[in-house]
């Protein structure tokens, strides 16, 4: 659209005598992003003087098409018309989360592609959570056959990985997974290293931890700020964009080996610093520190939250997005992605001040974006909205790992209100045509349903600063099922009595198992406690 629509001259003409022209980015605005979710970028849209939406469009249009819309539009602001078909969503939420459940399950299957793995076909995206709701499937519902497939989309995945410099291309054309749009983006680096790292300890293969690592590396080198935050995206093309120094397309610069690279320069890295991406990539480097027993991991995700608790807390206990703008309102999915972040660096750390900040965020989101009917909306109150604006909407994605995070804090404190407002959440957001128009991004709305449907299993370590204890704790953290949670209790401080020595207990929210005292016959009693 930049450089071929919106450089003919016709249509920059027609453009400037009869429309304002206002350019927005999306990860600046989350707001705007949210209602323009499934659209494909870039997104046009057309708006009346009042703020009512004519028009949305996915994609790029040539000029002698976008001509024809222009004309089409302004006919229809003329005729008090619309030309949009609506998008859904108003229709009520459903009752049966269960039912939703498995509605949303086959909606995923449906646009599961057996042949070339992957979920849709529209593009090859290495989305995260389908292939983790895979495993989950596998392990929790004994369907087997997803664990193989998780595992077949993982490998077609990995060849959107960079061999120079690793980090992971954004998507690939249709139908296949080795023409991709070099793109480097957050979202997909963190699910990289989440999905990897799940593959990882489900299988314990190595090769699914080293591609984990080629992903680390990327993120470590290009991503990363001196004071250890996380930057947002880097180009998929050198230069261009109103840059200076030389030029090339991604498809010929990704082909050079790192020296040649380099000699030519770096693609440009937005360096904004936003609190939903950071918490993304903490909880991805926690879960990456899970698998692999590594440090520096860890080490990461504690500067980047330490990072994000000095600039981006907000006196409310709510994040703002971008520490560096005045924008007035908060955002769900900073703190969707930082409690998630924070309930993650928990699991990881066992340090009970990351289940603090996670209790604390937790409140204040309920208080500021929690609508009357249980629905978390997109962001705080806008008084600058008008028309289409006006109001927020309720975000699928975002409210899924809001509920899913809360549910984990309910199970951790033994807090049942926090689970009651996760299941209101949940149920308040899945109207069924919404969820429809989602197609294959509901994975982490589809989790938290899993686990308001399975429960959790949390295994409880007890005991005194000492090696029995650090090993019991190092093999529960280790063990893997997508159900597990993990708590560290010292004497007279835990939920569990200590039995003399160091144990485990492990507890559902039905019943508790006695305690177990060797790391190494764990694993099998949780499989034999669960049945599993």
């Amino acid at each position: 659209m930049n450089d071929v629509t919106y450089r003919d001259p016709e249509i920059v003409q027609r453009m400037n005598e009869a429309f304002v022209l206002v350019r927005a980015d999306g990860d600046a605005r989350p707001d705007l992003a949210e209602r323009y979710r499934n659209y494909a970028w870039p997104a046009t849209v057309f708006l009346s003087p009042g703020g009512e939406q004519i028009l949305g469009l996915r994609g790029y249009r040539p000029p002698e098409r976008f001509g024809d819309i222009l004309e089409d539009v302004l006919r229809a602001h003329r005729d008090g018309a619309t030309l949009d078909e609506g998008s859904g969503g108003g229709d009520p939420p459903a009752e049966d989360l269960d039912e939703v459940r498995r509605s949303l399950t086959a909606q995923l299957d449906d646009m599961y592609d057996e042949a070339d793995a992957g979920w849709g076909q529209r593009q090859r995206y290495p989305l995260a959570a389908p292939v983790q709701h895979a495993f989950y499937r596998a392990a929790v519902r004994g369907e087997t056959a997803w664990r193989e497939r998780a595992l077949a989309s993982l490998e077609r995945y990995a060849s959107l990985i960079d061999p120079e410099w690793g980090g992971m291309y954004q998507y690939s054309v249709p139908n296949v997974w080795d023409r991709p749009h070099f793109e480097k983006i957050v979202p997909v680096q963190a699910g990289a290293l989440r999905a990897f790292s799940e593959a990882y300890r489900a299988t314990g293969e190595p090769r699914w931890l080293a591609r984990a690592e080629q992903i680390h590396r990327y993120v470590r080198e290009f991503l990363r700020a001196d004071d250890g935050a996380f930057y947002v995206s880097q180009n998929a093309d050198l230069g261009g964009h109103g840059e200076a120094g030389p030029s090339m397309p991604g498809g010929e610069f990704f082909l050079l080996s790192d020296a040649d690279r380099r000699a030519l320069g770096i693609p440009h890295v937005d360096a904004h610093v936003y609190a939903a991406s950071n918490g993304l990539l903490i909880e991805a480097l926690a879960e990456l520190h899970v698998a692999s027993g590594a440090q520096t991991p860890l080490a990461e995700a504690v500067r980047a939250s330490e990072r994000m608790l000095r600039t981006h807390r907000h006196q409310s206990g709510l994040f703002v997005h971008d520490a560096d703008n005045d924008d007035p309102l908060f955002y769900l999915t900073d703190q969707a992605q930082m409690l998630a972040a924070f309930v993650a660096l928990h699991q990881a750390s066992a340090q009970p001040r990351w289940l603090e900040e996670a209790r604390r965020l937790a409140d204040a989101t309920i208080e500021r974006l929690r609508n009357e009917d249980g629905a978390f909306v997109a962001h705080s109150d806008d008084p600058r909205a008008e028309g289409f604006f006006d109001g927020a909407p309720v975000p699928v994605e975002d409210s899924g790992v809001m509920a899913g995070a809360l549910i984990t804090i309910a199970r951790l404190e033994d807090e049942p209100r926090y689970r009651e407002i996760a299941v209101a959440a949940l149920r308040a957001a899945a109207r069924p045509s919404a969820l429809r128009a989602r197609g294959r991004m509901v994975g982490e709305f589809l989790l938290a349903l899993e686990m308001v449907s399975n429960g959790q299993v949390v295994l409880s370590v007890v005991g005194p600063e000492s090696a029995e204890t650090s090993a019991l704790y190092d093999a529960a953290v280790r063990f893997y099922d997508p159900t597990r949670l993990v708590e560290l209790g010292r004497p007279g401080a835990s939920r569990y009595p200590y039995p003399g020595q160091s144990a485990v207990f492990l507890c559902t929210s039905q019943a508790c198992s006695m305690p177990v005292y060797d790391p190494a016959a764990l694993a099998s009693s949780v499989s034999s406690f669960l049945g599993r």
